[in-house]
């Protein structure tokens, strides 16, 4: 996480967007010596990532259904699954 000025953003925008776009790494930007009104910058992909996670971890139902197949993981419980083995569609 890298937190620098506004004027120095609009000055290096495009190199700043390329490292977060390359590294994933969070780009803060502080406006009016205020911690609480900050903008942070994120790559598309954190972005998505964090929007997953929330969707998955969004109800208790998703919770729950997420922490059984950690569990079954953990011991080894696993089934081995293809998408591209026609045995797997069914018609």
């Amino acid at each position: 996480m890298k937190a620098v000025t506004i004027s120095s953003l609009r000055t290096n925008m495009k190199a700043y967007f390329d490292e977060v776009s390359e590294t994933e790494d969070i780009l803060i930007v502080p406006r009016n010596n205020n911690e609480d009104d900050a903008v942070v910058v994120i790559s598309i992909k954190e972005y998505n990532a964090l929007i997953e996670t929330s969707h998955l971890m969004s109800t208790k139902a998703n919770r729950k259904r997420l922490e059984h197949s950690m569990e079954n993981l953990k011991k080894g419980d696993t089934k081995l699954f293809s998408l591209n083995e026609d045995s797997n569609l069914k018609a």
